[in-house]
């Protein structure tokens, strides 16, 4: 048996001597003439984290054409880049901004986007209009006509309950996917209503998916079909469903009917004052055992994650220094960049001591809560909600992957929520979310490995947008441009920042 076993390895272990000469003597590729070469580069698989190490990525028409462990000649016509030992991924996926209204009249936050890796985005409000302008933006992508990320997804008018009966609701669905929404955006409404806009999407063959209706549980809501939970539900949101005091508590905060918050840059300072005591009370009654069972509700149902992390950060640490002197703020609006430090100041000066502690008590639990749904199987999307406050195009989502990791996941969970996880989501695994032939070549080479370091994914060497090589060099000019173009600005109106897709809400 012993001799067996030794030949049997020996056998194995020549086979693979000579599978691995093989590949290292494969002739080399035609001379490429035209399109891009990166070179030398690793190549991280998001599926599983393995590495292809020291291989070359032949792009051309704007898809990756070839993946070479032997060496590829180039001709006059061919763009070569010298990976020198860099770090290949897909490009990054925000999967909830509120970006594409600026599209036309304020084009720089796409342009910033692109600086930070970001090749696609979903799109969380919307309107015929809008979706006519994304259409357009994407074709212009597409033909290399303009440089920025794409949408990947657009939802018409957001349902809040305007519609707030069963059979309204439902009529409500069908306008918005008649009016070409890839989804239904939902913030609220009656339960009732709810709940029909959410299986009346699923019955038209498409999905809904948005903030939680205080009234309906999540579990409820996940068995209802909702695709995708935002922001883990809005102001208490899912976690009410994780405290064993959920009937009781749920009952007294639908009791104080708290007004809406006029305005969307921190909902926080119109019900953090009402909600301080349910907050605490919430927090002290968490059970983790009772959050994994409705974790396990969700991955059975496959409703995913949209946690925005960062967006619900800021809400609870309204007025941080880090967020106030934010070097990044150089690329936002100065109107828009007043706007927050206005809204910054009233957090300190509307909540009490106690009400502020709790919100950020809350979110500590949050944000533990995200580990404990992906440990059970729950897909978790990155996604920064760009348009609220304090979150600068491309540098909010790089501050996601941060929390996401102080969160409790892996490098590898975090980069597979922000690429293989949206692709996966938006239905297009066949084109995105990982390198491979065939594959756009969205694609974003890193000075260090994601694998073993989140804050490599900050650590961009150049974006490939549909082919098209964007070194470091660049990215700094484009980042510059729209800096300087943000420091000549003259003051306009805040009223001229309001985006209508975007409406107050709980």
């Amino acid at each position: 048996m012993k001799i067996l076993t030794s030949l049997a390895t020996v056998v194995a272990a020549l086979a693979a001597a000579a599978a691995l000469s093989s590949c290292s003597q494969q002739p080399p590729l035609a001379a490429i003439d035209q399109g891009l070469v990166l070179r030398n580069v690793h190549v991280v698989d998001t599926r599983d984290g393995t590495l292809q190490r020291g291989v070359h990525v032949v792009i051309q028409g704007g898809r990756i054409q070839a993946i070479s462990a032997s060496p590829v000649r180039t001709g006059a016509g061919a763009q070569s880049v010298d990976g020198a030992g860099r770090y290949l991924v897909p490009g990054f996926l925000d999967m909830h901004t509120h970006a594409a209204p600026t599209l036309g009249s304020e084009p720089n936050g796409f342009t910033v986007l692109l600086a930070n890796g970001v090749t696609g985005i979903r799109e969380a409000g919307g309107s015929p209009a809008l979706i006519a302008a994304v259409r357009r933006h994407n074709a212009a992508v597409q033909s290399g006509s303009a440089a920025g990320p794409e949408v990947l997804m657009v939802p018409s008018l957001i349902y809040a309950g305007q519609a707030p009966t069963p059979e309204g609701a439902r009529q409500f669905v069908r306008e918005r996917l008649a009016e070409g929404a890839d989804f239904i955006k939902i913030v609220g409404g009656p339960p009732a209503a709810f709940l029909a806009a959410i299986d009346e999407a699923r019955r038209q063959g498409s999905h809904a998916a948005g903030h939680m209706s205080p009234a309906v549980s999540a579990a409820a809501t996940s068995e209802a079909g909702y695709r995708s939970i935002e922001h883990l539900g809005s102001g208490m949101g899912l976690l009410l469903d994780c405290s064993a005091e959920e009937v009781s508590i749920r009952a007294a905060a639908l009791a104080l009917r708290v007004p809406p918050p006029t305005q969307v840059i921190n909902p926080r300072l119109a019900d953090g004052n009402a909600y301080a005591d349910l907050t605490l009370r919430l927090i002290g009654s968490y059970d983790a055992a009772k959050c994994a069972r409705l974790a396990r509700v969700f991955a059975q149902n496959g409703t995913w994650q949209a946690a925005t992390l960062i967006r619900l950060r800021t809400q609870a640490y309204g007025n941080d220094p880090a967020y106030r002197n934010d070097p990044n703020l150089q690329y936002v609006d100065k109107a828009r960049a007043a706007q927050w430090a206005g809204i910054g100041a009233q957090f300190d000066a509307t909540l009490s001591a106690s009400a502020r502690a709790g919100l950020q008590s809350f979110y500590q639990l949050q944000r533990s809560t995200v580990k404990l749904l992906q440990d059970q199987g729950v897909k978790i999307l990155a996604g920064s909600d760009l348009g609220g406050g304090w979150l600068v195009p491309g540098f909010s989502l790089h501050q996601e992957f941060a929390e996401l990791r102080a969160a409790g996941l892996t490098p590898l969970q975090v980069l597979q929520a922000a690429t293989l996880n949206g692709a996966q989501f938006a239905g297009r695994e066949s084109t995105l979310g990982t390198v491979e032939p065939g594959k756009w070549a969205d694609l974003v080479l890193l000075d260090g490995n994601p694998l073993e370091d989140v804050r490599n994914l900050d650590r961009i060497a150049s974006v490939v947008l549909r082919g098209r090589h964007f070194p470091r060099a660049e990215l700094d000019r484009m980042l510059q441009q729209v800096a300087a173009g943000y420091a000549a600005q003259a003051p306009r109106p805040q009223a001229a920042l309001e985006d209508p897709t975007h409406p107050p809400h709980h």
